[in-house]
């Protein structure tokens, strides 16, 4: 018997690949001294690796040092690869001198490692170049394992992929590494193959196969060839014709195949057992491929003619074995009937000797670290029992023992699977191979080298599940294991379905079990029936075909689709009602109601009694579990118009904001139901005074709400209320039962909203009602001695944790009202130490404000305020600066903000300096310095100032006595992202009640131009009177003396004090202003003046060019002295009569000149345009509308001006509009004015 064990077990061991045949670890499970081995736990095996892993490293040997060179061995042959190796090899040829064996030997280790290594670059270089004959004299000169090792290598190689990784200049230019195909050839495989050093194995051949597969088919003349063959393949030999008939078949060449098999009968005659296998092994792969019907008899009588000779190699009985049961589902009733019945008969037959062998396999090999070779043990397994089981003379009771091991292994491999395996489908997913061919499949796990065992995919272990009547004959506590593990991998591949079944079975018997699974289940179905999931299991997230229309993946969800997945849901929970747990899975399926429903979609009140019965059957937990995401929903994600947008439910804002309103009073509705059930139930307490807040604060976003103050109060009221009812719940059997819920929710609510991610900066908080909390805390102790001190600390912790949760601009307020209420608790150490940050932060950076000059104003006139930060070095070196403020960043293209998200700074600030100054004042203008500015020495020591912006304010009356503060919100970085700080300035005492008032300035310039054009027609005089200074250009009656003497002033067109830039080179930050007006003048009396002086200047003017005197002439200007004559021209008086008669002797003269002289060079009038005197973005469109019209211009230059004026036009006007770069405007002008 002993010996007959040691057969059959090697009988299923051959039944191994090739690669298995020869791992230690496989060999580990069978014994050949007997069946029965010792074998190490899985825990004993990771411990002892553990330990060899964790051992320390010696230097490696030079044997180590040869076989770590042979597994670095790439084989590149993509187009470049061999291109740069062949330039390599030209440019460098690899030179190994040639030594005797003598010579060899007095190498030291080290010159015998650095020779290796050329040896090797040398093979590696002669596979990429196909010099086979080298490749073939190389490896047979080295040692023979070495040799092996190496052709294993290249093999592998030349089986995957080459990684192409571009250079560094390539890469700038946008190339990536990435995968190419290897470039071989299938004449080539001849002289590889030749080149093994060693007899072709069977892995071998897989390999080769491969390089000859579907995408790489070889033409006839490789066919030709290889019957010519070689010491490998071909017609040579049998064992040549054996290697290229295996090849052949593994390739899928069959139509080729015949030359290469052996003779049938004469194999039989001399028992040629391999060549018989080989034979089997040819018409089972033509049976496979269609090639005929006559295939399956002749596999079929091959494979049991070797299975009933026991001398047969061991091997190859165990490989028929298995063709045997594979074709067993092919062959008519008779035949597999009768074999089964003779293999099957009894437990003393052959059968069962065939049964525990494979048993025995799928059991000691569990550690086996390939999860294929455990699933082929398992596949043989199956097939075998099936087997058994459908041979209905077998007395299939007798055999239940086996059959229970059998299902055993399955459980192993199951609970290994669940832990490990990250397949998530049953159903085959979309891929594509290397070469971009589209498939579907089973997603291939990704490797993890932590995992020692890899586990078999779920879905292949399913497909070997046993069947019921396997299962009838197997132990209970065995059946029930695989109940529960079967279940649990469909729960684990979104199969609820199928395993509803198998939970019925186990709620029977194991109950507790079963409650754990069933609340798996029910997730499951929600994620599978949640339809605001993007989650395409069946298709790559990263696969896009053409024409195929995205869209389509956000079909809107439809009302009746919804009903659909709650009605399902209905039916669930009837059916886990059946099964008579005692836990109804309320809050489970509460979660599951939820995901059910589209998140643009308000839940109905008659939705949810459909599905739970009616309020008073809900347990009130549930009811407050649903009202706290739907209070959730209704304040942060059904009012937001985009996700109304994203469900394409096309509601308008109207419709939008009634639904937001019927989800409050279903809500509220819901809540008071449940309350009158259950009237002391404080988590409903919490939930209606939440949702009072929260529709409160939604009706003043939309409209005006008069009961906002109002409906605040009776929330407060109503978290006292529920406070108290906690309270009386007091003491509980577990202090871990103890809840801070509505102790938190009350805080939220007092800060402005009981939602803290709603929470916004315009909800005003009620301070009044921190003290509250804290009172309400603190008398936890007259019911239950030592509660207050466990709230208070649960309570702190929340607190800290959920500052992250808080936005930005409300962190200073959240932790100033966290800290008033806990103090300085330990766990809430990290909000001390945050808000002290805070504390430090605003206490070096001030909004520095003040009046251009003295605070004593006017009502009429305007006057200047600056605006300046200032700001120690430290926090400007730590805040990278402060110029930021100073820009817009959704205008610019490079708007990053170091992980907040793009703010327009200087927008803000206006919108806000608007806000706070429009009362009382008229805001004539606001005037930011340049993002470039620099910070500047402050007076105060350790200090600086980052000029800001410049505001022109005129009072709305002379009753302003104050300039509001105004506010700058600043962001830093902190322990939970960034705040946003607001910065105040102080407000500034100012009066308005002066009728005018001197502003200062300085470097005044002043330019005149007289325009009398218009003095015949119209009798009056134009003065255009320009002036620009430092500061505030003085008013027109301060500044010059008018009229002037002999006029009178008709009228004064004022075109408004203009603030041009700010300068931030000067000391006291003056802004460059300017004034224009155009006075109209008329003479004092009727009669025509003759001469004009110009106004006299009242105040100092700049020492260079302070004052400018000009006139008209024509369309020039040009300039003139202070009093000038007023004089007809000498063409006044002429008759028409001159002009002709003097018209006609210039022709005729110019006639004769031109017919008496030589034609002359056309030297034509400059092309030149000029440059406008202001470039701005209008001017500069309009400069290059000038250059259009130029015939200068070829058809070319037309097109690409005209491609330049519509990016100008984009880049200055569209929705993104940049900041005017004047160095840019000027370059483009320039060059499009050398253009002509």
């Amino acid at each position: 018997m002993k010996k007959t064990a040691i057969y059959w077990a090697s009988l299923s061991l051959a039944s191994l690949p090739a690669s298995a045949q020869n791992s230690n670890v496989r060999l580990q499970g069978i014994n050949p001294s007997g069946i029965e081995s010792k074998q190490l736990s899985a825990d004993q095996a990771i411990q002892s690796r553990r330990a060899g892993s964790t051992s320390k490293r010696k230097p490696l040997t030079p044997a180590q040092q040869r076989s770590k060179i042979i597994e670095e061995i790439k084989i590149n042959r993509s187009n470049s690869g061999i291109i740069e190796t062949r330039m390599a090899v030209k440019r460098t040829p690899l030179k190994i001198e040639k030594l005797s064996e003598a010579q060899l030997k007095k190498l030291t280790p080290a010159q015998q490692i650095t020779r290796f290594k050329l040896e090797v670059k040398q093979i590696q270089n002669d596979v990429i170049l196909s010099n086979w004959p080298q490749l073939k004299e190389s490896l047979a000169a080295l040692q023979n394992n070495e040799a092996t090792q190496i052709y294993s290598q290249i093999l592998q190689q030349l089986s995957q992929p080459a990684r192409i990784s571009p250079k560094q200049e390539i890469a700038a230019t946008g190339a990536r590494s990435h995968t190419q195909a290897q470039y071989f050839p299938p004449a080539d495989l001849l002289p590889l193959a030749d080149a093994c050093p060693s007899a072709l194995s069977p892995q071998t051949l897989k390999i080769l196969a491969k390089l000859i597969g579907p995408n790489n088919r070889p033409l006839p003349s490789f066919f030709e060839e290889l019957k010519k063959g070689n010491s490998a393949l071909g017609l040579g030999s049998e064992i040549t014709k054996s290697n290229t008939a295996e090849l052949l078949i593994l390739s899928g060449l069959l139509g080729q195949v015949s030359p290469y098999i052996p003779d049938q009968a004469k194999a039989q005659k001399e028992n040629d057992y391999k060549a018989l296998d080989l034979l089997s092994q040819y018409h089972s792969a033509a049976h496979q491929a269609k090639m005929g019907k006559q295939h399956l008899p002749i596999a079929w009588e091959l494979s049991r003619y070797i299975l009933s000779h026991k001398e047969a190699p061991y091997s190859l009985r165990g490989k028929s074995l298995y063709r045997a049961l594979s074709l067993l589902p092919e062959l008519d009733e008779d035949s597999g009937r009768e074999w089964l019945k003779k293999t099957f008969a009894d437990t003393d037959s052959e059968g069962f000797e065939i049964l525990s062998a494979v048993g025995i396999l799928s059991s000691q090999t569990r550690q086996n670290q390939d999860a294929n070779f455990r699933l082929e043990q398992l596949q043989l397994q199956a097939a075998a029992a099936n087997a058994l089981i459908q041979n209905t003379t077998a007395a299939t009771a007798d055999w239940s023992e086996l059959l229970t091991l059998y299902l055993r292994n399955w459980n192993h491999e199951a609970e290994h699977s669940y832990k490990l395996d990250s397949s998530t489908s049953l159903r085959p997913e979309m891929q594509s191979d290397r070469y971009g061919n589209i498939f579907y499949g089973a997603r291939q796990p990704q490797s993890r080298s932590s995992i020692s065992v890899s586990p078999i995919r779920s879905g292949d272990l399913l497909e070997l599940a046993p069947s019921n009547e396997w299962l009838d004959l197997v132990q209970e506590n065995v059946r029930m294991n695989y109940l529960t593990g079967a279940s649990k991998l469909f729960l684990k591949v979104k199969e609820e379905g199928k395993a509803f079944p198998l939970l019925k079975e186990i709620a029977s018997t194991r109950p507790e079990t079963a409650k754990d699974l069933i609340r798996e289940m029910i997730r499951v179905w929600a994620d599978n029936h949640n339809p605001n999931a993007k989650n395409n299991r069946y298709r790559s997230r990263y696969f896009y075909m053409y024409g195929m229309n995205q869209r389509a993946e956000s079909i809107p969800l439809t009302r009746s689709k919804q009903e659909r997945n709650l009605k399902e849901l209905s039916e669930l929970i009837a059916q886990v009602k059946s099964l008579d747990l005692d836990d109804k899975f309320q809050k489970e399926f509460a979660e599951a109601f939820t995901s059910a429903h589209s998140t643009a979609e308000v839940w109905r009140l008659e939705t949810l009694k459909k599905v739970f019965g009616s309020t008073k059957e809900i347990e009130p937990e549930v009811v407050a579990s649903l009202l706290s995401r739907m209070r959730t929903n209704l304040a942060g994600l059904w009012p937001k118009q985009k996700l109304q947008i994203d469900a394409k439910t096309k509601r308008t804002d109207k419709e939008q904001q009634a639904q937001v309103l019927r989800g409050y009073a279903m809500a509220l509705g819901l809540c008071k139901a449940s309350l009158n059930h259950h009237p002391d139930q404080w988590r409903l307490m919490v939930q209606m005074a939440a949702l009072t807040l929260e529709e409160s604060n939604y009706k003043s976003s939309i409209g005006s709400n008069s009961e906002h103050s109002s409906d605040k109060l009776a929330s407060m009221e109503l978290f006292a209320k529920a406070a108290d009812a906690y309270i009386a719940t007091l003491p509980l059997d577990k202090e871990s039962d103890e809840s801070v819920q509505v102790f938190t929710d009350w805080f939220y609510g007092s800060l402005g909203s009981s939602i803290l991610e709603a929470l916004k900066s315009h909800h005003q908080p009620m301070n009044g009602e921190f003290t509250k909390i804290k009172s309400t805390l603190e008398k936890l102790d007259t019911i239950d001695p030592g509660a207050a001190e466990r709230h208070l600390a649960k309570f702190t912790k929340v607190l800290n944790q959920r500052l992250a949760n808080v936005g930005p601009d409300l962190k200073f307020r959240y932790l100033k009202s966290a800290i008033d209420l806990v103090g300085d608790h330990a766990n809430f150490a990290d909000g001390n130490t945050v808000y002290q940050y805070y504390q430090d932060l605003v206490t070096e950076v001030k909004l520095d404000s003040y009046v251009d000059g003295s605070s004593e104003v006017s009502a009429s006139e305007p006057f200047g305020l600056y605006i300046n930060l200032r700001h120690t070095r430290e926090i400007e070196r730590e805040a990278s600066g402060f110029q930021k403020y100073l820009v817009n960043q959704s205008n610019t293209r490079s708007g990053y903000n170091y992980g907040r998200p793009a703010e327009d700074y200087r927008d803000k600030f206006e919108k806000s300096a608007r806000a706070a100054l429009t009362e009382n004042f008229e805001i004539v203008s606001i005037t930011f310095h340049n993002s470039k500015v620099q910070s500047r020495t402050d007076k105060q020591q350790g200090w600086t100032l980052t000029p800001y912006a410049y505001i022109q304010l005129k009072p709305k009356g002379p009753q302003v006595d104050t300039i509001p503060p105004l506010k700058i919100d600043l962001d830093f970085l902190d322990t939970s992202g960034y705040v946003v700080l607001p910065i105040t300035s102080p407000a500034i005492p100012i009066s308005a009640n002066n009728k005018t008032s001197d502003r200062p300035h300085r470097d005044l310039k002043v330019t005149m131009v007289l325009d009398e054009r218009e003095l015949d027609k119209e009798k009056t005089l134009k003065l255009e009177i320009k002036s620009s200074a430092h500061g505030t250009v003085p008013q027109l009656d301060k500044m010059l003396q008018l009229p002037p003497k002999g006029y009178k002033v008709v009228s004064i067109d004022d075109r408004e004090l203009q603030i041009v830039e700010l300068d931030a080179t000067t000391d006291d930050l003056a802004p460059l202003s300017t004034h224009e007006w155009v006075v109209t003048l008329a003479t004092e009396n009727e009669a025509k003046p003759t001469e004009f002086s110009f106004p006299e200047l009242l105040l100092p003017t700049a020492k260079e060019e302070g004052l400018t005197l000009q006139r008209y002439d024509d369309v020039d200007l040009v300039s003139v002295e202070k009093t000038i004559s007023l004089t007809e021209t000498e063409t006044a008086g002429l008759q028409p009569w001159y002009f002709v008669a003097g018209a006609l002797v210039l022709g005729i003269t110019g006639f004769l000149t031109v017919k008496s002289r030589k034609a002359a060079p056309v030297t034509g009038p400059s092309n030149v345009i000029a440059l406008p005197t202001d470039l701005t973005p209008v001017t500069l469109l309009s400069y290059l509308e000038k250059i259009s019209q130029s015939p200068s211009l070829n058809d070319e230059q037309k097109a690409k001006l005209e491609l330049e004026i519509g990016q100008l036009q984009a880049s200055y006007f569209g929705p993104e509009a940049l900041q005017t770069d004047e160095d840019n405007l000027k370059s483009i002008a320039q060059t499009w004015q050398k253009a002509v």
